[in-house]
């Protein structure tokens, strides 16, 4: 016999998780309360261990939920283009976009905050925010050097290349200092990137 979870307890998990992200992003897992939790979801105490068990559960949720919620940084389209400039132009916006987001930026705080107490989600992080997005360029360089149009010697180096290049600065001072670029200043560093990239790769 096939069970199946009702609609509302479904949406009141959703409820909850919700609430729940905007404590722990808010005040970290240790100053975020089970009270404070249930009132802001409109619920009682009790339903937060009825649907979690326990904080560390409902915390799992949450960062397994909030990590499902990434940007795209390159479309299968995009990896199958030929037009790599363009390409490599649409993966560095929206990965600078993510990088200096005031929603990526929390959520890695709490990470870096949080990993040690919970190495598996501290992995989940890393494996779907940073190394899936490695993987996806990875794959557009291979394309591209199967297509002539870049002569890459080793894909996954030249991938970490490029990502170091964009993650090194705009980052760091903003999850330090709270100051974010002006969008003149990110696409001048972008180009620059990408100019000194293809000079390296192009035939």
């Amino acid at each position: 016999m096939t069970s199946s979870v009702s609609p509302a307890l479904t949406d009141k998990r959703q409820q909850i998780i919700e609430a729940a992200s905007h404590a722990f992003l808010e005040k970290g897992y240790q100053h975020a309360s089970m009270e404070s939790i249930a009132h802001q979801a409109g619920v009682a105490k009790q339903t937060l261990y009825n649907h979690f068990g326990n904080k560390d559960a409902l915390f799992v949720a949450v960062v397994e939920s909030l990590c499902q919620c990434g940007h795209e940084t390159m479309r299968q389209e995009d990896i199958r283009s030929d037009e790599v400039e363009a390409a490599l132009q649409q993966y560095a916006q929206r990965k600078l976009a993510d990088l200096i987001s005031a929603s990526n930026t929390a959520l890695y705080r709490m990470m870096i905050a949080e990993a040690m107490r919970f190495p598996r989600l501290g992995e989940l992080f890393f494996n779907i925010g940073m190394e899936e997005d490695r993987l996806v360029l990875v794959s557009f360089l291979q394309r591209q050097q199967q297509n002539g149009n870049l002569k890459v010697d080793d894909p996954e180096q030249a991938a970490l290349f490029f990502q170091g290049a964009l993650n090194a600065y705009f980052r760091p001072r903003y999850i330090m200092t709270g100051k974010k670029a002006d969008p003149d200043s990110i696409q001048k560093h972008i180009q620059y990137c990408i100019d000194k990239f293809l000079q390296l790769y192009r035939p």
